[in-house]
């Protein structure tokens, strides 16, 4: 194949179109004269609620020591009674939310 002269200017045309097409002009330049955008968060009213009920949860503590003191004591004297009817019921229903939640 033979390249012939009219073939590069055609070449030099597009270079050139591309070239002027990647200038900037200064007088459009619209982002030097705006102001600089800053990213910004919208917490809702829903998800303010939530750290809000967490930061009390947080508060409660995990063991409850006046109801553990109660029990304790009931035990030493030998007033504590066990009914397995709720121990059972607790047990199967627990179960049964658990196996539901998987």
């Amino acid at each position: 194949m033979e390249i012939e002269k009219s073939q590069g200017i055609q070449i030099d045309a597009y270079v050139n179109q591309v070239q002027e097409k990647n200038k900037v002009d200064p007088s459009n330049d619209k982002a030097g004269n705006a102001a600089v955008k800053t990213d910004t968060v919208v917490i809702s009213d829903a998800a303010k609620r939530i750290q809000e009920i967490r930061s009390q949860l947080d508060d409660i503590p995990d063991v409850r020591e006046e109801k553990v003191a109660q029990l304790k004591q009931q035990i030493e004297n030998g007033t504590y009674e066990i009914q397995p009817d709720k121990i059972a019921e607790k047990i199967i229903s627990e179960g049964l939310i658990n196996d539901g939640i998987k």
